[in-house]
């Protein structure tokens, strides 16, 4: 069968662009695919196109806004995801101009498909009393409890994002002063963040009680369930939402969010920090952001609810 010219760019795109010249991580990559797995199913039930007959002049600008708009309408899926499937879909037209100039013009028409705006929500994050009463809750008396009070402290002391925590090998923490451990972020890019003595503490007998240091063996996951294999996702939520339940049930008078992600944690420690009177560029740094404009959203969070809370006290009197 002969290859088509849109096959031959979308393959040099997810597999030689995205993973060697933008160093995208793995789970990036998957949902630019994701997006282009989608683009043919569209094709071949809307336009009874199958993958391996589709050119890229059988692509057109109106028939991108008409993918978007299928997402949306029939596939349910959200604005953010709407806009995450278009941005894969600029991205691979901005490697496409310069890869077949022929079709620059229609590639300008589809970089020109404008992001669907949307309400910006202020972000859930955790209370200090939150907190407080949510990493009470582990049995300590038991391995699993300890393990699971060490994944929690750890997540929220260094603001990992949830894949950092996952990625974390033995030989990524220092135990010796100053106590740090290495992240590993989005594009492969490292950051030295330090950790409070308690997590240290922590990190230091769930690493000698489980022997991970045995052997010199740096590579081995920091974090790892029953099977040991390295934590998915769904199983640190599943984690952090059983001691959320737990600590709704032995404080019922406290308000809890109604759930609780891994990366509200992150989200917490940033505001807790900010609350502190931190700067926001050390806030910036510890979190792995590239650019303090990303970390402003912080700022103006706490701004609103510094408003609400004044609001709220002025309705009360």
């Amino acid at each position: 069968m002969k290859q088509t010219d849109f096959a031959r760019t979308l393959t040099r795109f997810l597999s030689d662009y995205l993973p060697g010249q933008r160093n995208l991580s793995t789970n990036t990559i998957k949902s630019y695919r994701d997006t282009f797995k989608q683009l043919l199913i569209f094709y071949d039930l809307e336009r009874n196109i199958k993958p391996e007959h589709l050119t890229f002049d059988k692509i057109k600008a109106e028939t991108i806004r008409c993918f978007i708009h299928w997402l949306e309408n029939k596939r349910n899926v959200s604005i953010n995801t709407r806009n995450q499937r278009l941005a894969a879909i600029h991205s691979f037209y901005r490697y496409t101009q310069s890869e077949h100039p022929v079709i620059l013009l229609e590639c300008q028409r589809i970089l020109g498909i404008p992001f669907k705006k949307r309400e910006k929500k202020i972000f859930d994050y955790l209370s200090q009393e939150n907190l407080k009463y949510i990493l009470e809750q582990p049995d300590t008396t038991k391995k699993r409890g300890r393990r699971d009070l060490t994944i929690m402290a750890t997540l929220y002391d260094t603001g990992a994002r949830v894949q950092e925590l996952i990625d974390l090998k033995t030989g990524d923490v220092r135990l010796t002063k100053p106590a740090t451990i290495t992240l590993k972020g989005k594009g492969n890019k490292k950051r030295c963040v330090p950790i409070m003595g308690k997590t240290r503490n922590l990190l230091e007998n769930y690493i000698k009680e489980n022997r991970l240091m045995e052997n010199g063996n740096q590579d081995h996951p920091l974090f790892y369930n029953s099977s040991r294999h390295p934590f998915t996702r769904p199983g640190i939520t599943y984690i952090l939402e059983k001691y959320l339940k737990q600590a709704k049930e032995a404080h019922s008078e406290v308000l809890f969010p109604e759930c609780l992600h891994p990366h509200m944690l992150r989200h917490t420690k940033a505001m807790h920090l900010l609350e502190a009177g931190v700067n926001l560029i050390y806030i910036r740094d510890l979190l792995g952001h590239v650019n303090v404009t990303t970390t402003e959203i912080y700022l103006r969070a706490n701004t609103e609810l510094k408003k609400k809370h004044w609001n709220l006290r002025i309705w009360r009197l």
